[in-house]
């Protein structure tokens, strides 16, 4: 998972400090398959104010592969077509709990000679679709960030 300032995915965060409500980029890819064949899913994505993806507070950026409909400034940009999947969301704080954000994200590969591996979603809810089901790895990563 990599952290970016920029659409173009051009300018990674070299640092961890990050400024509040400013749009953060974020890449998610694999390496070492090939992307005529597999494909990375987003499944969820959340942000929690200390180190824990199981950590009571959270707030939701993507869920079941659709970006939160209550957070107007989460986009998925791509997912599910190529080996790296993006999505951007406003940088936000846990007021009164932490300075820090940590961005946690479940993943998974799929098998794009099935189908469409990601579903395609409409004002932040799932549309219905067939997709494929074919997936062959499922995995949680996670990143910290300071904010100010």
């Amino acid at each position: 998972m990599i952290p970016y300032h920029d659409a173009q995915f051009t300018i990674p965060y070299d640092e961890e400090q990050v400024q509040v409500n400013q749009q953060m980029y974020v890449a998610v890819k694999v390496e070492g398959v090939d992307r005529n064949q597999i494909a990375t899913v987003l499944d969820n994505c959340w942000a929690t104010p200390v180190n824990d993806a199981g950590y009571h507070i959270r707030w939701n950026l993507i869920s079941r592969e659709c970006p939160n409909p209550e957070d107007a400034a989460v986009e998925v940009l791509q997912n599910g077509i190529d080996t790296t999947s993006h999505f951007s969301f406003r940088i936000l704080t846990f007021s009164g709990i932490s300075d820090h954000i940590f961005l946690h994200c479940e993943v998974h590969l799929c098998l794009v000679q099935n189908g469409r591996c990601a579903l395609l979603c409409n004002h932040g809810y799932r549309t219905k679709r067939q997709r494929s089901l074919d997936f062959l790895y499922s995995a949680a990563i996670s990143i910290g960030l300071k904010a100010q």
